[in-house]
């Protein structure tokens, strides 16, 4: 297998929009999870430019989480290993419309909505938060893109550090299956399992950070 190559080095711009990232991967990492461990205790629903899609644990709506879930490892890896930087920014692109132009486009169709979190008791208004995240992640966007265009292409491959990254992130998934596949639906298991997942939708975009090159 051919050892991936960055063609940016990791600088701190890059770092914090892939960490903030985790704010809408959670959005897919957690049904994702839930709906596989939990099983028919947990129930998911999500409105996708119109449609409407929604299971309790694995039925056939499950699986739109699968693409999205591929969508968004494709996405943090074009950050810094996609020669191709049209690619990066067609990704840039697609996670803001993914997430706030879907968002956006329920806003104006709907009206406002709650967002309800039941296992640690969240309810808010999407539109108030959704707005002025869709802005200030439009304009990170945009600086990310002008940055990009000003570096110099490198070539730093694929670490140990990525691997024991990767491990470190979702080593824990064996003790979320048993966290969310015991105890009671929405009880002290199932929210020290979502914690633990939130934790993981912020952390991913680490494995994909290069090791810092050698001066």
């Amino acid at each position: 297998m051919k050892t991936p190559i960055a063609v940016r080095t990791s600088n701190k711009l890059f770092n914090s929009l892939m960490f903030f990232s985790g704010i809408t991967f959670m959005l897919v990492l957690l049904p994702l999870v839930r709906c596989l461990f939990d099983g028919k205790s947990y129930s998911w629903g999500q409105a996708y430019f119109g449609m409407t899609f929604n299971s309790s644990g694995v039925e056939i709506d499950y699986f739109i989480l699968v693409p999205f879930l591929l969508m968004y490892i494709l996405y943090f890896y074009s950050f810094y290993w996609i020669k191709n930087r049209m690619i990066f920014y067609g990704m840039l692109i697609w996670f803001w419309i993914h997430n706030f132009g879907n968002l956006l486009f329920d806003i104006i169709k709907n009206g406002d909505t709650m967002f309800h979190g039941d296992t640690l008791n969240i309810h808010v208004s999407i539109s108030s938060i959704v707005i002025p995240l869709a802005i200030v992640f439009l304009t990170w966007i945009v600086i990310v893109i002008i940055k990009d265009r000003k570096m110099i292409e490198v070539s730093i491959p694929w670490s140990k550090r990525n691997n024991r990254l990767l491990l470190l992130i979702l080593g824990p998934l064996p003790i979320q299956a048993l966290l969310y596949a015991t105890g009671k639906p929405h009880g002290l298991t199932d929210e020290i399992g979502v914690l633990i997942t939130i934790i993981q939708s912020f952390l991913f975009g680490l494995i994909f950070i290069p090791k810092k090159k050698n001066v």
